[in-house]
């Protein structure tokens, strides 16, 4: 049996999500984050942000799971950054760590921090590095496949082009 992934579940990014709600002079904002896959709702959750201090804010979430409503709150810290402005993290609600994303994985109840949920991304599971390169490889030509550009390269411009006048030399 698989384990489950980050990519299995939800994802709330701090900073993205709050970062012009708390620059409003007013410092209250409330509203509804929609999640979509295949342009189909997979979830929402409603939110209400309330700044405290200059650097300290709550983030009030609730949705309902499985038929049970779920309401708590998730304090947000900001931290300086070196030129200028700040940038929000969250305290994960178990751990107390400052994290910038939460996590809501399937089978979970409330968003918290990856390492209180024990989740890694798919590419850590990967057992060996052909494994690696196959995921790769099947993510480029994914990509390549859903592209209508014709001229959409196989591999990143920097990536080297080994060719048979390559291999020459080396074999």
């Amino acid at each position: 049996m698989p384990s489950v992934c980050v990519e299995d579940g939800l994802v709330l990014a701090i900073h993205r999500h709050v970062a012009g709600a708390l620059s409003s002079p007013a410092g209250e904002a409330s509203g509804l984050w929609i999640w979509t896959e295949d342009e189909r709702q997979v979830a929402s959750v409603s939110y209400r942000l309330e700044r405290l201090e200059p650097d300290m804010a709550r983030l009030h979430l609730r949705y309902t799971l499985d038929g049970e409503a779920m309401a708590y709150p998730v304090t947000l810290v900001a931290e300086p950054c070196r030129f200028g402005g700040n940038r929000w993290f969250a305290l994960c609600p178990r751990l107390g760590t400052r994290v910038a994303k939460l996590y809501l994985p399937p089978g979970g109840k409330r968003f918290l921090a990856r390492k209180a949920w024990r989740i890694a991304y798919r590419s850590q599971n990967a057992s060996s590095t052909f494994d690696r390169l196959c995921i790769s490889r099947d993510r480029l030509l994914s990509r390549k496949l859903q592209s209508r550009d014709p001229d959409l390269p196989l591999k990143p411009k920097w990536m080297r082009r080994f060719g048979p006048e390559l291999l020459q030399g080396i074999c």
